[in-house]
């Protein structure tokens, strides 16, 4: 008999993993037959499927199997559906725990066998439709956001965990310590923070790394949500939403290269400060999670920025802004996918003692960005919808655009309207007739 393929995935429900000595598959199909009198056969009608439904042997065994059990009960207990990942199906979203119990017997010690059975459910659909849809998705993208800085807080942790003073993946913890404090400090100077309120920089000792790693991501994203915050208040009194976003983004491109600024300019003489943060010489492996940490924070900021402004200009952002900061954060997220996908692959080539956890961690990362992708651009749809359909006429005049906006609507305090709408117009004071101009119909 030949072994199982090694592309078996590790099985965890809600972030908390177990081990699986079977599992059983179920689903069905739910029919409608509609017989006649004298005919063979019946018509059947296709209503769709009843939901997958998993049943799983799991077990739990060594010497913290109690820990462990007790961290599955209570996510079992947990109201509301879940993610699974399934042995072999990988990643099956909406699934409840229906039903579970476990068993311990005298002749297995530190052993726990568990039976669990998961119903695959639907997302409700809501009962009342209010007017302003688009406040429904903003608090749903909210939720998600909050859901991800929390995942990604302690995927960061996971990341750079250690066992017996080396990592599986990076090498050196004072390498990797030593790259996390140069980033802190260069993104506390990058916003100009105050030094003494936020932590930049520790002692390496290898009793306390993980909880000088903890204390310091926390810092870094503390950092990089107020800079952010701060940089997107300063350009939102004088700029339009789309040169707010482009001013933010381009923050965020210069924030993400920090990390490189640091590896290049290792051999040059540094300043006392920054001498403070750089405590040896950092390799290029050591910098990479660090790097990556980075750039799913400030994904994390951009996007609750972008959020929070859409918010605030809905009545004047146009379609066309919409849009375009749209396909911008798809692009971005679309590649710290591929980044997430590029780690599990990595610790998978190395043979890491972490690898199922990473694959976990970064599975469900990665279905948090998605979830983001798909959750603004739902977002970014209501806000469009709440505004006057629009429509495209050739102009009839030769002026300007406040006697275009009179023609129009009857109304020259909308002429700052249609200069928004209308980014190719040349000069406002001399249209042209039979230019093309968009505008709303009411």
């Amino acid at each position: 008999m030949t072994m199982w393929k090694n592309n078996l995935q590790k099985a965890s429900y809600k972030n908390v993993a177990f081990d699986v000595i079977s599992i059983s598959d179920k689903n069905e199909k739910a029919l409608v037959r509609h017989g006649r009198p004298f005919a063979n056969g019946t018509d059947i009608e296709d209503l769709g499927t009843q939901g997958r439904q998993c049943q799983v042997a799991a077990v739990y065994f060594g010497a913290g199997f109690d820990t462990q059990l007790s961290q599955l009960l209570a996510v079992l207990e947990e109201p509301g559906a879940g993610t699974l990942v399934h042995p072999v199906l990988g990643l099956l979203q909406n699934m409840i725990a229906a039903s579970w119990s476990f068993r311990t017997e005298a002749d297995s010690v530190n052993y726990v066998a568990l039976d669990i059975t998961f119903f695959e459910a639907k997302e409700s659909a809501p009962i009342f439709l209010f007017e302003n849809q688009w406040l429904a998705k903003l608090e749903q993208i909210q939720n998600t956001l909050e859901k991800y800085t929390q995942q990604l807080l302690g995927y960061s942790e996971m990341l750079l965990s250690v066992r017996e003073g080396i990592s599986s993946l990076w090498g050196s913890t004072n390498g990797v310590f030593a790259a996390l404090c140069g980033v802190a400090g260069s993104v506390r100077r990058f916003f100009d923070l105050d030094p003494i309120k936020y932590l930049t920089s520790k002692t390496f000792s290898s009793a306390s790394y993980s909880q000088d790693v903890s204390r310091l991501i926390h810092s870094v994203a503390t950092m990089v949500t107020t800079g952010l915050a701060n940089d997107t208040q300063f350009a939102t009194g004088s700029l339009s939403t789309r040169q707010t976003f482009d001013s933010v983004s381009n923050r965020v491109d210069g924030l993400n290269k920090l990390p490189d600024n640091i590896l290049y300019s290792q051999d040059r003489q540094e300043t006392e400060e920054e001498a403070i943060n750089h405590v040896q010489k950092i390799a290029n492996i050591q910098m990479q999670p660090i790097a990556q940490i980075l750039q799913l924070l400030s994904l994390g900021a951009l996007m609750q920025n972008t959020v929070t402004m859409i918010e605030a200009n809905s009545d004047i952002v146009t379609a066309n802004e919409l849009l375009y900061i749209n396909n911008n954060l798809r692009l971005r997220i679309q590649k710290l996918i591929d980044m997430l996908r590029e780690t599990y692959d990595y610790a998978d080539n190395v043979k890491s003692i972490n690898a199922a956890n990473i694959y976990t961690q970064t599975t469900i990362m990665i279905q948090l960005l998605a979830n983001m992708a798909a959750q603004f651009n739902d977002y970014a749809l209501a806000v469009i919808n709440q505004k006057p359909p629009m429509r495209t006429r050739k102009a009839d005049i030769n002026g300007t655009i406040h006697q275009l906006a009179y023609l129009l609507y009857r109304d020259i305090e909308r002429a700052n309207e249609l200069m928004r709408l209308n980014p190719h117009l040349c000069h406002p004071s001399f249209i042209q007739r039979n230019e093309w101009i968009n505008y709303y119909v009411k």
